[in-house]
């Protein structure tokens, strides 16, 4: 399949120790990036996922975003990026609106619960 995943792959294949991600010390090589890909597109294929699919993602600019991204395009779904600063109204309507079949959510801070307002956008 033809998309981004499959630049991270030819990346992780030909050089799997070089670093993709740096966030202050935390370092992960395209190998390692690959292989936590590589386990999410698995889990999204075990939970019905398929090509085609729409799967939303409500996270803030953190290591495990880049993961998700490419995990969900592995399974040839559609990535639905959500701003980490909508509400749970306008999440609603973005989940509505897009088809998504599933959310992955951070689960947010105390300044920023965007568990709880993903919650109540599907609650509601």
């Amino acid at each position: 399949m033809l998309n981004l995943s499959a630049i991270l792959e030819q990346h992780a294949r030909r050089n799997p120790k070089a670093e993709a991600l740096v966030c202050g010390s935390t370092r992960v090589t395209y190998g390692e990036l690959d292989g936590l890909a590589n386990r999410i597109a698995g889990g999204l294929a075990a939970s019905g996922i398929r090509r085609g699919d729409q799967v939303a993602v409500l996270c803030p600019n953190l290591l495990q975003f880049p993961a998700i991204y490419f995990g969900i395009l592995k399974t040839g779904a559609t990535v639905v990026p959500l701003n980490a600063l909508l509400r749970p109204r306008e999440i609603a309507y973005h989940l509505r609106d897009s088809d998504a079949k599933l959310l992955f959510c951070f689960e947010g801070t105390a300044e920023l619960p965007m568990a709880q307002a993903a919650k109540a956008a599907i609650d509601a």
